[in-house]
């Protein structure tokens, strides 16, 4: 009798776990689960328009099973972001918060304006307001080459902010012209050492002069 009864327990719950597993997974691959619904959180208005075309690729994917690497590498694409953070809101929408890139300067390439961002990406300068005027890149350095640079003036006391244009050349030497019609030449190496000699040679003296020149070794050569 013991048997029986136990073979009979066992029936059931043979039934139990299978019924229960061919509604669960109607339940999952019902349209209830699938993502209709984007949230995005850090962007302004005109930026959101162009990110959401990014979005259409993972609508009406399951969010109880999206792939989160399929997810990261549509939002890295994208060259407005810095950093994201995505949040799930049952059964259907996702939260997604961002941290924009910071546009640093204007780059010609082929005929075309790109702004390169804080995070090393190029971005079609169309999404530039009107308001927002970056320097300007002449010559063709890596973007690697610019951010590296941009971090030795920025941990400066010369402001970045005070830069109109910067020059590459073949030789890796650099020029900058600042906002003040002020062109400093650079030498190829130490230039963190020579960012401060200029820094406190503008801001202890009312310069008349238009060229620093800093190319010569130990010395700073001011041009009317």
């Amino acid at each position: 009798m013991l048997q029986k009864k136990n073979k009979k327990i066992f029936i059931y719950l043979f039934f139990f776990v299978f019924l229960g597993t061919i509604n669960n997974h109607k339940l999952f691959n019902s349209n209830a689960f699938k993502i209709k619904n984007f949230q995005i959180l850090g962007l302004e208005n005109n930026y959101i328009e162009e990110f959401e075309n990014d979005l259409l690729n993972i609508t009406k994917l399951n969010i109880l099973f999206v792939n989160k690497d399929y997810l990261k590498s549509i939002l890295n694409s994208n060259s407005l972001i810095e950093t994201f953070q995505v949040f799930k809101v049952y059964p259907s929408t996702l939260n997604i918060k961002i941290e924009k890139t910071n546009f640093l300067a204007r780059l010609n390439i082929n005929g075309d304006i790109f702004l390169i961002g804080s995070n090393g990406k190029l971005t079609k300068d169309f999404l530039l307001s009107d308001k927002e005027i970056l320097p300007f890149i002449f010559g063709n350095p890596k973007v690697e080459e610019f951010l590296k640079i941009f971090s030795i003036i920025n941990t400066s006391d010369l402001k970045y902010e005070n830069v109109k244009n910067l020059f590459f050349y073949k030789s890796g030497r650099i020029d900058l012209e600042l906002k003040d019609n002020i062109l400093i030449k650079l030498p190829l190496d130490n230039l963190e050492n020579i960012f401060k000699k200029i820094s406190q040679l503008i801001s202890n003296n009312k310069l008349n002069t238009k060229i620093i020149d800093a190319r010569v070794s130990n010395q700073i050569i001011l041009y009317d």
